[in-house]
């Protein structure tokens, strides 16, 4: 009996494909998912201080500059006699000495001022140094006289100091007498009095006189048997006596211890506003 052929294995290939509109979403969704991608790798903790010192960067870069000082005689304010020049290197470092502004010049090594031989010292402040070889410059006499004049010295018409004699002072600058420091002292005072009596509501009224045993001390007020005005400046309760600042022709003078329990006393008020006038034309008349 002979042996049987094996039978051969039949193999079959199959080959899926898609076609060209499902490639299309394929190919959408891809682009959708790199996106994502992208998005969740920006949080990462690096990439994001990477962004944040990019983002101060840019900021510091719209950051306004302080303006850099200008060479000028004004460096030499308030420095001694002895300082003649002064100069800025191209790192804008600003120096004065007390030699010629060609020393300032020679003592500049590759735009780095290295001193001289002459006293010198830093200028504080931050110096623009873009024409450093030229910023060298020597310090300007200045002829007080001169440069506080409005005058040129060739106008034949400039004023000498003039000299005034007593009399003429006395017109333009009106003399202030003694007794007109008086009036101006007692006016203001005055003026404060009357503030308060209105602050305090201390101004006599036609129902109601405040008068008397009522007083107090710096009521301004009137003595109407002699129509006389004054100030209560003292009032000792317990020896029962004032003091009063009255004012007449002859002028101020101080009238002490008035009794408290005296009739005169008694009959003291103070003014209403109505008497405000009467009572400052009799401060005028005082020093009339």
């Amino acid at each position: 009996m002979s042996k049987s052929k094996p039978i051969p294995k039949l193999i079959s290939r199959f080959e899926i494909g898609f076609d060209d509109e499902t490639k299309a979403e394929i190919s959408a969704l891809k682009s959708k998912i790199d996106e994502l991608t992208r998005g969740l790798s920006a949080k990462d903790g690096s990439h994001g201080e990477r962004l944040l010192a990019a983002m101060q960067a840019e900021a510091a870069n719209d950051t306004p500059k302080p303006a850099l000082e200008q060479m000028g005689q004004w460096v030499f304010e308030g420095e001694p006699e002895y300082i003649e020049s002064a100069g800025v290197d191209k790192e804008g470092h600003a120096y004065c000495c007390a030699g010629d502004k060609t020393e300032i010049s020679a003592a500049m090594v590759d735009g780095i001022f290295k001193g001289t031989r002459s006293y010198w010292k830093c200028i504080a402040g931050d110096f623009d140094g873009s024409d450093w070889r030229n910023s060298a410059i020597n310090r300007e006499t200045v002829n007080d006289v001169e440069y506080l004049s409005d005058t040129p010295e060739d106008d034949d018409t400039a004023l000498e100091s003039p000299i005034f004699s007593d009399e003429e002072l006395a017109e333009v600058f009106p003399q202030i007498t003694q007794a007109d420091m008086q009036l101006i002292f007692i006016k203001n005072l005055a003026t404060t009095l009357i503030q308060r009596m209105h602050s305090m509501d201390r101004f006599s009224e036609d129902d109601c006189h405040i008068g008397g045993n009522k007083l107090m001390v710096w009521d301004i007020l009137i003595y109407e048997p002699l129509n006389t005005y004054s100030i209560l400046i003292r009032r000792n309760k317990k020896h029962k006596v004032a003091d009063l600042l009255i004012f007449n022709n002859t002028g101020p003078v101080v009238d002490t211890e008035w009794h408290t329990l005296s009739e005169a006393f008694a009959t003291l008020r103070t003014i209403t506003e109505a008497e405000l006038p009467a009572f400052l034309a009799a401060l005028e008349a005082c020093y009339a």
